[in-house]
């Protein structure tokens, strides 16, 4: 049986502020090294990086935190979790990610954004926002409508949505996030808007 929204309500129970806002992102076949790297951190300043402590930044900074990225790896996928920020949604960022490989992305933001991607070297297959579920676009816009509404993202969607993308994300990449995997320092690193993104 497939995963259901049923099974993500662990995040905002466990993950409050986290799940406010943040961009989680599935790339097949990558190391958590190379996944950074092709996400535009360098790979000197990699390092042990709790999410919680880039949450609380966020949280305390006027100016805007600054963004970073963490990524662990889990049945053959690299998984990145962007607390402050949603660099892999810019095109240039996850045509680089999905390379030669493919990406599925999850963008949450403030109650206003719930935003999926389905992308395979470079080209958007699949993209919405669960607020507007029937309205997808991409080259294979309705490659996924029956996982859709299996996970409860069809008609005018549900009230709060982020349980039901992660649900459909868990679908496309056999890939389950659980609350422990977000618990401990990652593999992470701060990253500068100005660093370019390096070639895949």
């Amino acid at each position: 049986m497939g995963a259901c929204a049923a099974d993500y309500a662990w995040f905002e129970e466990t993950q409050p502020d986290l799940a406010e806002a943040f961009c989680l992102s599935y790339v097949r076949g990558l190391t958590k090294t190379e996944s950074l790297r092709r996400l535009g951190a360098p790979q000197e300043r990699l390092r042990s990086l709790p999410i919680a402590d880039a949450v609380e930044a966020g949280l305390c900074c006027e100016d805007g935190p600054p963004p970073t990225a963490h990524a662990l790896t889990l049945n053959g996928w690299a998984v990145v979790v962007e607390p402050t920020g949603c660099r892999a949604t810019r095109p240039d960022c996850y045509r680089a990610l999905s390379a030669q490989t493919e990406l599925v992305s999850v963008r949450v933001l403030l109650d206003r954004r719930y935003e999926f991607r389905w992308v395979a070297d470079g080209v958007l297959r699949t993209f919405f926002d669960a607020r507007e579920p029937h309205l997808r676009r991409g080259t294979r816009p309705d490659a996924l409508a029956a996982e859709m509404s299996s996970v409860g993202l069809s008609g005018g969607g549900p009230d709060d949505p982020s349980a039901s993308v992660l649900a459909l994300a868990e679908r496309v990449t056999g890939v389950r996030i659980r609350a422990g995997h977000l618990d401990g320092p990652l593999l992470g690193a701060e990253l500068d808007t100005a660093v370019p993104l390096p070639a895949p």
